[in-house]
């Protein structure tokens, strides 16, 4: 959270829960060495109450050290009443969406460690305890407990802390999630298609609208000052397939009945997905992703249809019900109506990229011409201009390796050594937000950070970031739902053969897997979780 956000009721109680219970290698024959339970022990840093002053508020710091941890690791659970965990422990494994079992819940004041042995079955955990400065100048008392199942509690003593100075100014707050929802999800007879009951299941049901409100709802409660979405809003297979021959949007035969099919499809998906944000005042901007042109590959067919699928992307999401185009600052060329640029407030530029381009009959990940030049004047714009931060989305990562869940795993052609990157690099550009691949991963290169993150909504997969911006850093915070699916019912319809699943679920809040600070001179410090530096293993 960021510290701009905290609330203090006064005093902070927190307590360590050890789960680890003994495995069933406990319960061996006679004559085996039973397993020995974890043993905690824990206090302040200091004698005194007050560690330090970070900016805004005084953070104190509880040492938790562990004996006896199994080499499968433990799981701690550090709750904090009237309090805030600041960041994910370096002690803690770093967790993944889906498998990870380390995160924060914020709100709720409780983090999540799974510990893993150092050596010889020691552990050693820093919590930072953040309390913000609404309590009273003369200070709060701090008491905290320890507890390891089985093996009794451990009480820290009291301690009096003084708040620190005024807080300061979050200066814009962006949510960014690439690939919601990557899925064709809205009620069929609410658009100017042909569906009815006989011909298809819906496209939507009770589970699906409960778990798009659970996750809208929550993103409006954290008040972003926009949500940047970089492509893949919908599945997008609309005008080329139609799974079970339904004529739900009509007859796909010829061109002609294609393109008008892909119409029928697009002013039935794009209002509905619109209109989820706008009834909630949540102001989204999107980019272009390979799904709003038909998704890869695209053999001569689907081609033929690039153009199509782009102006009814326009007209939804860059052209006001005029036609006459939202933004002022767009390139020239056959993508100036896909990519645009814009400052919401005089601190930030925000560009949105179309990183798809067709070249001789193909498509590719790659910027035309005039794009590219208009790029170039955007960024030197800002740099006369003193603007500090620079964020940049596209669908598509430009660095690798990165994480891949249930994608093609679509990358920007050239890489590093592309032009793109070097205009990034070469021009201030702070932050480059993607999605494509449905998992996390933070790369720093040349003074550029590069943040792929985003989901696969119908498949259980759903995270965001959320990135504050002060006059002196970014703070992101990556957070995760925990959205379950069944493929054991029959499924929704969409024309992909494939479907989606109709059984969707959303369990409890979206929780941090993973922080970081991000520095005008471009070092990214303070990783913790996923936003880790990633190694991949074979």
């Amino acid at each position: 959270m960021g510290h701009g956000r905290v609330r203090s009721t006064g005093a902070v109680v927190a307590a360590l829960v050890i789960a680890g219970a003994a495995s069933a290698g406990a319960r061996a024959d006679a004559g085996a060495t039973e397993r020995r339970e974890p043993t905690v022990t824990a206090s302040w840093e200091t004698s005194g109450g007050l560690l330090r002053t970070v900016r805004e508020n005084t953070v104190l710091r509880a040492v938790v050290e562990l004996a006896d941890v199994p080499r499968d690791g433990v799981l701690l659970t550090f709750r904090v009443d009237g309090g805030v965990v600041t960041r994910i422990p370096d002690g803690c494994r770093p967790s993944t969406i889906k498998t990870g079992r380390t995160a924060l819940t914020p709100g709720a004041g409780t983090l999540s460690c799974q510990v893993d042995p150092v050596g010889g079955g020691v552990a050693r955990v820093l919590v930072d305890v953040l309390v913000d400065d609404a309590q009273p100048l003369s200070g709060a008392t701090v008491t905290a407990k320890v507890g390891v199942r089985r093996a009794g509690t451990v009480a820290l003593p009291s301690r009096r802390i003084i708040s620190g100075p005024a807080r300061e100014t979050r200066q814009l707050r962006l949510l960014s999630s690439p690939d919601f929802l990557n899925a064709d999800v809205g009620d069929l007879a609410d658009g100017p298609g042909f569906w009815t009951p006989a011909r298809s299941a819906n496209a939507i049901n009770g589970d699906h609208q409960a778990a798009l409100d659970a996750i809208l709802d929550t993103w409006q409660r954290l008040d972003p000052d926009q949500v940047l979405v970089a492509g893949d809003l919908v599945e997008g297979w609309w005008g080329f397939s139609d799974a079970g021959d339904t004529g739900n949007f009509g007859p796909i035969d010829t061109l002609a009945e294609q393109r008008l099919a892909l119409r029928r499809a697009a002013d039935t998906f794009y209002p509905q997905w619109l209109r989820r944000f706008t009834d909630r005042g949540l102001d989204v901007r999107p980019a272009l992703g390979d799904h709003e042109i038909g998704d890869n590959p695209w053999p001569t067919g689907k081609v033929a249809l690039v153009p199509d699928f782009e102006a009814a992307f326009a007209a939804y999401f860059t052209q006001g019900p005029d036609g006459r185009p939202r933004y002022d600052d767009r390139p020239g060329g056959k993508h100036a109506l896909q990519a645009y640029a814009y400052r919401p407030v005089p601190s930030v530029q925000v560009v949105t990229l179309d990183v798809f381009d067709t070249v001789r009959g193909a498509v590719r990940a790659r910027l035309d011409d005039a794009q590219m030049t208009w790029l170039r004047s955007v960024l030197r714009r800002a740099r006369a201009d003193g603007v500090p931060w620079v964020i940049v989305q596209g669908h598509t990562p430009v660095l690798g390796p990165v994480r891949v869940r249930g994608s093609s795993g679509l990358q920007y052609d050239g890489g590093r050594r592309s032009e793109l990157w070097r205009v990034f690099r070469d021009l201030g550009v702070d932050l480059y937000l993607c999605g494509e691949v449905h998992d996390v991963t933070a790369i720093e290169r040349d003074g550029v950070t590069q943040l792929s993150h985003g989901g696969l909504y119908q498949f259980g997969l759903t995270n965001f970031l959320l990135a504050d911006v002060y006059a002196d850093r970014l703070e992101l915070q990556l957070r995760d739902f925990d959205v379950t699916h069944s493929d054991r019912d029959p499924r929704l319809w969409e024309s992909r053969p494939a479907g989606i699943p109709s059984t969707i679920g959303v369990t409890g809040p979206a929780r941090t897997i993973g922080t970081a600070v991000l520095d005008p001179d471009g070092t990214l410090r303070d990783r913790t979780g996923i936003l880790l530096p990633y190694t991949p293993t074979r």
